[in-house]
């Protein structure tokens, strides 16, 4: 009888825990910014990124092609991604690519407001 008290006082007491992840967040989200960005964690993946392991995985992305300084560029929906590897050496401005590589994180003199990931990439096909 003392193992059945003490087993339902042991449910009773982790009940209010289990329903701790089913409740939506109560807090608002300022405007012009999402939770993901608040948290410090990778937005969900846009048109034309197909998700890879995060943060550092593979990612297909199909977009086009942009030059901006000594930077490739590719803009992706309405994200830019750099794009580094020798692959990428041969890509034109204007061109619609599909391009597979490694995530990582963007080199200083081509990071920016608009681009914070890069991509390494190991293949090339016309988007």
């Amino acid at each position: 009888m003392r193992a059945l008290t003490i087993l339902l006082f042991a449910v009773a007491a982790l009940a209010p825990l289990a329903a701790c992840g089913s409740e939506p967040p109560t807090s608002a989200t300022p405007s012009g910014s999402t939770p993901a960005a608040e948290a410090g964690t990778p937005a969900p993946p846009g048109p034309g990124e197909l998700p890879g392991g995060l943060p550092h995985g593979d990612r297909t992305l199909t977009g086009v092609v942009e030059q901006a300084g000594g930077c490739t560029l590719l803009l992706v929906g309405e994200r830019r991604w750099s794009l580094t590897g020798t692959p990428a050496e041969t890509l034109t401005a204007g061109a619609r690519v599909t391009v597979t590589g490694q995530v990582t994180t963007a080199a200083a003199d081509c990071a920016g407001p608009d681009v914070v990931r890069a991509l390494v990439v190991r293949r090339v096909t016309p988007g």
